[in-house]
């Protein structure tokens, strides 16, 4: 097994963000491996992920579970009298489950600031907690977050304890699947179809392209070990897309790891709380499902791909040498003359004694975001959509797998291929 210390930024470093500080009085189990972290905002259905994780077989050390309730002052009192209720809900819950291997703790916060207030921050001040508890015991273990709506495959807690002591990631992601034999609504579930075969479509088109971070950034299936965690400056207090920003600050760090031998059932209901992610990809769908049909130009990742592959030849540029020299498609060449990429590349270049501190000083600027940035300039000045069954055949083509013009079949292909089975 891994035995680790915590380094000294473990201490309670995070500045607070108008808000009262709480924290766990109850003992850290001294043998803890794994803290979940658990936002829940508004949330009729925590007891179902509570009784999802019951059911798991037992892991052999005991793991903490940290559920972060939360709303903001200016919130509705219908928003505020639920999260009471939740709390109670809660209480009662580990009345009637008492389950020496599952501790389950709540942080209830009534008072967050409207302009802080959000997922970012409640993750936040949950991942900061499970910092803090590991710190008690002096151990580096692993800080995972899952979400209020979110059900687990049986060997969930196992699979993570085992990775762990197995593998001791800096960063990891879990394999994820919506139940879609839960969704009754018909338009739901053709939704959830849809909006998780983009999902898949877009990071196996990113790995296609030699990409080097393809990953899915979906918060309630990522883990950090704590000492990256405290190193990194911790969580981001976005209110939505945290989990994208976040993972992509960490993975580059080194050492991720995918873990597939379990799975995350995310919630494929309708839900309003942020700008963006599964409930609202669910809520346009049923307002507009014709342009929620469609996809990346598959030639958006064929520019991508000549960009992964001129990497070396950046470096290798004479000083003063133009990028626009090389045979990179116009659309690249465009894309990077509006971002002032030879004055990057310049500092790049001149800040890098070696190749290897090239590739990380270039891959901090080319990350995931500013990739993404990229395909949406691609998308708006050269490729237009595609339907998204058709781009999604495109891609299986060019990875010599078999396809099929039927959205289920087709995702069912795209997940094997997400769990590396194909």
């Amino acid at each position: 097994m891994h035995e680790k210390s915590l380094p000294a930024t473990s201490a309670r470093y995070q500045k607070r963000f108008g808000y009262k500080e709480q924290h766990i009085k109850e003992a850290v189990a001294p043998d803890m491996k794994v803290c979940m972290v658990i936002p829940c905002y508004h949330e009729p259905d925590i007891c179902i992920t509570l009784d999802s994780l019951a059911g798991c077989a037992p892991p052999r050390y005991p793991v903490e579970v940290l559920i972060i309730v939360n709303h903001s002052h200016d919130d509705t009192e219908t928003v505020k009298s639920r999260n009471r209720n939740t709390v109670k809900e809660i209480k009662e819950w580990k009345m009637i489950n008492s389950l020496p291997w599952l501790n389950i703790h709540v942080l209830a916060f009534e008072d967050f600031p409207p302009k802080h207030a959000g997922v970012g921050l409640a993750r936040k001040i949950g991942m900061d907690e499970a910092l803090y508890r590991f710190a008690d015991i002096n151990y580096c273990g692993m800080i995972v977050c899952l979400d209020a709506d979110c059900t687990v495959e049986n060997n969930y807690l196992q699979a993570l304890e085992q990775a762990q002591i197995a593998y001791f990631p800096q960063s990891c992601t879990v394999y994820f699947e919506h139940d879609l034999q839960k969704v009754n609504d018909p338009a739901l579930r053709e939704g959830i179809i849809h909006y998780e075969l983009f999902l898949r479509y877009y990071i196996n088109a990113l790995a296609y392209s030699h990409y080097p971070f393809a990953m899915h950034t979906v918060g309630s299936c990522m883990a950090v070990r704590a000492d990256t965690y405290a190193l990194s400056g911790g969580m981001n207090r976005r209110k939505a897309g945290e989990d994208f920003y976040f993972l992509h600050k960490i993975v580059p760090l080194g050492d991720y790891h995918t873990i597939q031998n379990t799975t995350v059932y995310p919630s494929a209901r309708l839900s309003d709380r942020v700008p963006f992610g599964t409930g609202k990809a669910q809520q346009d769908w049923l307002k507009d499902k014709e342009s929620r049909s469609f996809a990346y130009h598959p030639d958006t990742f064929e520019a991508l791909k000549h960009m992964m592959k001129s990497v070396t030849q950046l470096y290798h540029l004479p000083d003063g040498g133009d990028f626009s020299s090389l045979s990179l498609p116009r659309s690249l060449q465009q894309f990077l003359h509006d971002q002032g990429f030879g004055i990057k590349l310049q500092e790049m270049k001149a800040n890098s004694s070696n190749y290897q501190t090239f590739l990380k000083r270039f891959f901090s600027w080319f990350d995931g975001f500013e990739v993404l940035k990229f395909v949406h300039y691609c998308r708006d000045n050269y490729y237009a959509p595609l339907d998204l069954l058709v781009a999604g055949q495109q891609l299986v083509g060019k990875l010599s797998l078999p396809d099929s013009d039927n959205a289920l079949e087709l995702l069912e292909i795209y997940r094997r291929l997400d769990k590396k089975v194909m």
